[in-house]
């Protein structure tokens, strides 16, 4: 890697303001020769089977939950193998991951982990009933926690 922003770590949720962080993303790591990294969280909270909300009581049924996830990560799997396609259209090196987890906790250890130099996403994004309680709420918590400077894009 080279140059002061050698590993950029853009979180992927799909929302305009993903789009946007993917697009500030590329054009630092072209002036930078940087590596971009799309992970995407899966909050295993948000594949939950919608029947529980309308009766919490329901018993899980595993095999059902376990192939609603499988799928989802089978979507995004082909979603984020595009979106590194479109960086390489653009001549920037990338990879993807995705993690189940909690959004920002695993944001920051991927970003500790892999010593990001700089994670670049949107100031708000698609999460699910969450969303409506706290808007930015893990932005919020990845600009205040990481160990890396980060850039929020609107």
């Amino acid at each position: 890697m080279c140059g002061k922003y050698g590993q950029i770590l853009v979180p992927y949720d799909g929302s305009k303001y993903y789009k946007k962080s993917l697009e500030e993303a590329i054009e630092i790591a072209k002036k930078f020769g940087s590596k971009i990294y799309i992970l995407h969280v899966i909050d295993a909270l948000t594949v939950v089977p919608p029947i529980l909300y309308d009766n919490p009581d329901a018993p899980i049924e595993m095999k059902k939950f376990e192939r609603v996830l499988k799928n989802t990560v089978s979507k995004n799997d082909l979603i984020l193998r595009n979106e590194v396609l479109r960086c390489k259209e653009k001549e920037v090196n990338a990879d993807y991951k995705i993690v189940i987890g909690s959004t920002a906790d695993v944001i920051l250890k991927f970003a500790k982990k892999m010593e990001i130099d700089l994670i670049v996403m949107g100031s708000q994004g698609l999460s699910g009933i969450r969303k409506i309680i706290s808007l930015g709420s893990v932005s919020r918590k990845v600009s205040e926690l990481a160990e890396c400077p980060v850039l929020l894009v609107r």
